[in-house]
């Protein structure tokens, strides 16, 4: 039996992007296929998350410092993906064409596999590579609300062909269809694992008191102040994931977590404030008191915004009001609709598993007829 190929962003020195991979690689293996993600090298990836990519955006003095934060941090997702992920060869783009035969079909995501600047807009995560029965998507999300100035016509011709296209936030269904291109919306694949799988997989935090826990990605705006606040009001210490050490060093940190760790520091919280996709997604899955800074120093998350509108999840957007301080979301009809979409989404991946024993019976049916 061939694998799944799944091509995502499982190289990235980051929570989310391995945790996505890990995830759906453990949805697709749940329904008897071997998933196997495709060790593709971007070269954008390979240079905004090795140390060495530093060089070309900060000078000396700081990149000395943030090369040594990007070693550790590279040795300890490298880690995680030797144990926790089923990975092939090492491929180039010339090297992907060759795999067409080693692989049953292709998935796509999820993650930001589509976002022009975090991939540099690289077609191999439009499989331009596959036969177009073997190219599927899943939840890629594009992370933003309009195609950026030159791009429209490049995501028209290389998604041509591609046998199903799923997105991971609504606006870019409705983007792909002044494209000509239908489109489904489909969970995170972080969001297909329940509460219970995610606990048997994490490190429990094992903290003796309850904590705030902070995660920030893209810089905060009011986050770490709202944090202090909510400290000051409840008597709850921060505990803040950052591996910074020049700014707000008032709040106590964590640093340099594993992923099983990380995935323990929100499940382990009294409270949890982020501004991260990934953060909003876990605080839901254990249904904690949270709230999210949908604005950050570099761009509005769409992503977060999406996911808590189909959760009815509305009021934990932080909005810098007395609102902020009032934890009273609906956690139990948020479970309700996430077990709705769970499920949704869970059927197409199990028709992307059925499509793949399809095109393996009518490979082996055609070398009987030759």
């Amino acid at each position: 039996m061939k694998p799944i190929g799944i091509l995502t962003f499982h190289r990235a020195s980051n929570y989310g992007a391995v945790l996505q991979a890990y995830a759906l690689q453990q949805v697709i293996s749940g329904l008897g296929r071997k998933a196997v993600i495709v060790d593709y090298r971007c070269r954008t990836v390979e240079e905004g998350h090795r140390p060495w990519g530093l060089f070309k955006r900060h000078r000396f003095p700081i990149v000395l410092f943030r090369c040594l934060v990007a070693m550790k941090k590279d040795r300890i997702f490298g880690a995680f993906r030797k144990d926790k992920l089923e990975l092939s060869q090492p491929m180039q783009f010339e090297d992907l064409r060759g795999a067409q035969e080693d692989y049953a079909l292709f998935v796509a995501g999820s993650d930001q596999v589509w976002n022009n600047k975090l991939s540099g807009m690289d077609p191999a995560y439009m499989l331009v590579f596959a036969r177009e029965q073997q190219r599927y998507s899943y939840a890629c999300s594009l992370g933003f609300d309009a195609f950026p100035e030159g791009t429209k016509e490049l995501y028209r011709e290389w998604l041509s062909g591609m046998q199903c296209i799923s997105l991971r936030e609504t606006r870019s269904v409705d983007l792909m269809e002044t494209i000509g291109y239908e489109a489904r919306a489909d969970l995170d694949p972080t969001l297909l694992l329940d509460r219970e799988e995610w606990e048997r997989f994490m490190a429990s935090a094992n903290r003796p008191e309850p904590y705030i826990f902070v995660y920030t990605v893209d810089g905060d705006i009011n986050l770490l102040n709202a944090a202090r606040e909510l400290s000051a009001r409840t008597g709850v210490k921060i505990l803040y994931l950052n591996n910074e050490y020049r700014k707000n060093r008032d709040i106590p940190r964590v640093r340099y977590s594993t992923p099983e760790e990380f995935v323990g520091l929100f499940a382990g919280a009294e409270y949890v404030l982020t501004n991260s996709f990934h953060g909003t997604a876990f605080s839901i899955i254990f249904g904690k008191k949270f709230k999210v800074e949908l604005e950050t120093v570099k761009k509005f998350n769409v992503r977060s915004r999406d996911l808590l509108m189909n959760c009815g999840l509305q009021d934990c957007v932080l909005k810098n009001t007395e609102e902020d301080y009032n934890f009273s979301a609906d956690l139990n009809e948020a479970q309700r609709r996430l077990g709705l979409l769970r499920r949704r989404s869970a059927d197409y991946i199990k028709l992307i598993a059925e499509r793949a024993d399809q095109i393996e019976k009518e490979s082996v049916l055609n070398e009987s007829r030759e």
